[in-house]
């Protein structure tokens, strides 16, 4: 039955219906494109006033699909669409979140009136409102029997589905749709822009693909394995670097992709990266490393062995730009970003023993400023340096006391940063050259503040043995809310944890 939804210049068709979805690894474009089965449920509608504008609030469900012991499942999606009041067609973003997040309204909200774009954010399938099969880490390496039941894929689905929904909107100009997402749900996104060819723009915030990358370099990706109970060389996480990793899907990139990572991400470090940006195809694509950020630790002020800082306010800067700036462009046609630059390029060269700095670009933008950034101690901690001389397209520093012994390409990660605007009343944002790795690097990564405990270690010493089984077993019967022993959370001490315990027995000792 087919029902039609009117509001102001809003519809939205509501069929139900069923889809077979392909056996390929992503589901079929007709599939994906099948706008019968996304059964629509409006929930609610509201109006919010923000930056003096009027933004058109629903809140709403739509269908995608996950997979459950090889077997496809139909999964109500939540989400939050946010339309700018006023005639006419607008562009459209996506908004995906990362691990263990959910869509937010306000959010939406905020992002439809601060880009002029019509804003859709959902919650990936298993989180929040969502259906489907509840979030664990689990979940994540889910790979067996069938790839498609990692709770990725189930997001960057979830993620496809999003631009069949918004195609249905006579108000959304369907040839300018573009995808935002952070963490996980930059993950998502690159996978929907490798296998869903309508995207016409992409950010990819902290999250990268290059996961088996990441874990051999001790990342945090380890933490969440360890979480589930598997190490980096469990089939279930091969077979989910093989297949579901957005590295795979990289060379297939359709939109242009603008890739934003902080130099010291402890989820996706810098050889994951660029693992992942150097395999994009064509030169569409451009990147902004920001030094002294990570994944968010940085925010906490932590003490040793951290050394951190908030260093929050100068990333969230660059980022904003970054998205203004990629969505200005590619989706709005704004006259304050005519054009993509060129790629920065950085080089340190020895000058009488000293290590001088340089980084070029040829661009009709205005250059506000250049900064070379650098780190000697395996992307740990990085300084940076104003590049004032300028010869040409080259802005360059001689005299900046750093000794070549201790700074040179053989030991050292440096890039190049450009602060550029199109005019003096435009917005500025940046860009920054691909960094420079040393040969053989592996990066540093900072210690995870309260790891996921591994499944079956009740006592949380990181080892699953007899002290488990022990405490499992006196604790045998006992309920209750926050109980250790409770090891599923289910509120009882049973059957369930002590085989959680006995699955996992000698795992981390």
């Amino acid at each position: 039955m087919r029902k039609i939804f009117a509001w102001s210049a809003v519809w939205l068709l509501i069929v139900a219906g069923s889809a077979q979805i392909g056996s390929g690894l992503w589901p079929d474009a007709s599939a994906l494109r099948n706008a019968s089965t996304l059964n629509v449920q409006i929930v609610r509608q509201w109006s919010t006033t923000l930056n003096f504008q009027t933004i058109n609030m629903t809140e709403l469900f739509y269908n995608s699909w996950e997979v459950r012991n090889g077997v496809v499942q139909t999964v109500p999606v939540h989400a939050f669409l946010a339309v700018p009041s006023g005639s006419g067609t607008f562009p459209a973003v996506i908004l995906a979140h990362g691990l263990g997040g959910t869509a937010d309204a306000n959010v939406t909200a905020r992002f439809a009136a601060t880009h002029g774009v019509i804003a859709l954010s959902y919650t990936a399938p298993g989180n929040g409102l969502s259906g489907g099969a509840r979030y664990t880490l689990e979940l994540l390496f889910d790979t067996y029997p069938n790839a498609r039941g990692s709770w990725f894929w189930a997001h960057a689905v979830a993620g496809s589905r999003a631009i069949t929904l918004l195609s249905q909107l006579p108000n959304v100009n369907t040839t300018r749709i573009g995808m935002v997402g952070y963490s996980a749900g930059a993950m998502a996104t690159l996978n929907v822009n490798g296998f869903d060819n309508r995207l016409r723009a992409v950010v990819a915030i902290s999250g990268t693909g290059g996961l088996r990358r990441s874990a051999q370099d001790g990342s945090w990706v380890v933490h969440l394995l360890a979480g589930a109970g598997l190490t980096p060389n469990a089939p279930q996480f091969q077979r989910l670097c093989d297949t579901v990793d957005p590295l795979n899907q990289a060379g297939s990139q359709h939109a242009p992709v603008m890739l934003v990572n902080g130099a010291q991400d402890e989820f996706f470090p810098l050889p994951s990266t660029l693992q992942t940006f150097n395999a994009f195809p064509g030169t569409a694509h451009r990147i902004v490393i920001i030094p002294n950020w990570d994944h968010g630790l940085f925010t906490l002020n932590l003490p040793a062995p951290y050394e951190t800082f908030n260093n929050s306010d100068f990333a969230n800067r660059r980022v904003d730009a970054a998205v203004a700036f990629w969505i200005g462009h590619h989706l709005r046609g704004s006259s304050n970003y005519p054009n993509v630059p060129p790629m920065p390029t950085a080089s340190i060269y020895d000058v009488l023993g000293i290590t001088a700095l340089s980084g070029t670009l040829s661009t009709s933008y205005q250059v506000v400023e250049v900064h070379a950034y650098y780190s000697n101690d395996r992307s740990w901690l990085y300084g940076g340096q104003r590049l004032q001389d300028r010869n040409g397209s080259t802005w360059y520093k001689l005299a900046t006391g750093l000794p070549w012994s201790n700074f040179n390409p053989s030991n050292t990660v440096y890039f190049s940063e450009f602060r550029l605007r199109n005019n003096t009343l435009a917005p500025e944002f940046w860009l920054t050259s691909v960094p420079a790795l040393p040969a053989g690097f592996v990066p540093r990564i900072r210690p995870m503040p309260n790891p996921p405990r591994t499944p079956g270690d009740v006592n949380g010493d990181g080892c699953v043995n007899d002290a488990d089984l022990l405490a499992v077993l006196f604790a045998f019967g006992n309920t209750g809310t926050g109980l250790p022993e409770d090891d599923n959370g289910d509120g009882v001490v049973n059957d369930a944890d002590l085989l959680r315990v006995l699955f996992n027995f000698g795992f981390g000792c």
